[in-house]
């Protein structure tokens, strides 16, 4: 079975907000995030029955854009070792576990750490950039507990649908 990941970088943010935690999407944040689901609704692009997102109010609100957006049905789960700073082997682990398809919408440097980490198997350096509002799409075959290597299908930010 094809089985695809969606790492998504938090759109543009309020920088002035009570905690770094319940920092909003901005105006121009929504826009952003507009702009992906108009370009990924045409061609049904993102599909996935699982979206995970860290406990921080903008990746939150990326990702409920995301799904409303692209008329994805699956819950939103917030989980653990998503933040900025996270260490990123736990969740790397718990991605590399699964069986289907999963959309996970986070934050910097942790997402190109991650991507580092399922890509090469190991974070040593940020081998990936995410731009605000950006998705990397990996993609591996997994039959059973068996799986390939992660590989890169694409990279696109909301820039590339202005």
């Amino acid at each position: 079975m094809l089985q695809h990941l969606y790492l998504v970088r938090h759109a543009h943010a309020e920088s002035d907000a009570p905690s770094d935690a319940l920092r909003p999407l901005s105006p121009k944040g929504h826009r952003q995030c507009d702009r992906l689901v108009k370009a990924f609704f045409r061609n049904q692009q993102i599909q996935t029955p699982a979206i995970w997102q860290s406990g921080l109010l903008r990746a939150r609100q990326t990702a409920e854009a995301l799904a409303q957006g692209l008329d994805i049905t699956a819950p939103l789960e917030q989980r653990d070792g998503l933040a900025p700073y996270d260490n990123p082997s736990d969740i790397a682990d718990r991605l590399n576990a699964l069986d289907h398809s999963c959309l996970v919408a986070g934050h910097e440097p942790n997402l190109s750490l991650l991507a580092s980490l399922l890509i090469a198997g190991h974070d040593n350096f940020q081998r990936i950039v995410f731009p605000k509002a950006s998705i990397l799409c990996l993609s591996r075959m997994k039959v059973g507990p068996q799986a390939t290597p992660w590989q890169i299908e694409w990279h696109l930010s909301h820039k590339h649908f202005k």
